[in-house]
C-alpha cells in the first residue's frame, strides 16, 4: 500500500530583497540542520483542547546552486519516526517587489500508521502537522530577520569606531 500523504503550502513575506535573503537563509538552514543532529530542533504545535505536542526532529536540507532561491527539505522525527508524519518539500523564495520576498514552504507529509493514522490526522490531530511546519517557518524567518538586525547593528558600531 502506498503511503498516505497530505499537501502543505505555507506562504510568508519578508520585507527584504530576495537576493539578500538567500545567503542568510542558507546559513540559518545549515545551522538548523547541524542542530537537528544533536536533537535541539523541535517541531511544536498546539493541539485541540489546549495541549501541545513537541517532537525533536532531524532536518535534512538539499542545497542547490549557491545563489538559487530554493532549498529542498526533509523533516523526520528523531525517535520513533514511524509514529510521526514525515515532511518532504521545498522552501522557495520569490521576489514580491524590490524590497519584499515571498517565502513558500510547500510539499507533503506522509501520514503514519496507514488508515488508522489517516483517521487520526483527519480528526483528533487535524492541522497539527501544518501548524508545526508553519511555526518552524515563522521561527526560521524571525532568525533571518534577527540576523540582519544583528549584522546591521555590528556594522553601525564598527562605523562609529572608525570615525
Amino acid at each position: 500500500m502506498a503511503p498516505m500523504t497530505s499537501p502543505v503550502s505555507i506562504v510568508r513575506s519578508i520585507p527584504m530583497n530576495c537576493d539578500a535573503i538567500v545567503p542568510l537563509l542558507r546559513r540559518q538552514l545549515e545551522t538548523l540542520e547541524e542542530a537537528s543532529e544533536h536533537g535541539t530542533v523541535v517541531l511544536a504545535a498546539w493541539i485541540p483542547g489546549g495541549g501541545r505536542v513537541a517532537v525533536p526532529v532531524r532536518l535534512h536540507v538539499r542545497y542547490l546552486a549557491p545563489k538559487t532561491p530554493r532549498f529542498g527539505l526533509t523533516i523526520t522525527a528523531r525517535t520513533r519516526p514511524a509514529l510521526y508524519p514525515r515532511f518532504r518539500g521545498d522552501l522557495d523564495l520569490a521576489e514580491a517587489s524590490t524590497a519584499a520576498t515571498k517565502v513558500t514552504l510547500s510539499g507533503e507529509y506522509e501520514v503514519p500508521l496507514g488508515i488508522l493514522g489517516r483517521a487520526i490526522d483527519a480528526t483528533a490531530a487535524r492541522g497539527i502537522a501544518p501548524r508545526a511546519l508553519a511555526d518552524l517557518l515563522d521561527r526560521l524567518i524571525a532568525d533571518v530577520v534577527a540576523d540582519v538586525g544583528h549584522t546591521s547593528d555590528a556594522a553601525d558600531r564598527a562605523g562609529r569606531r572608525s570615525e
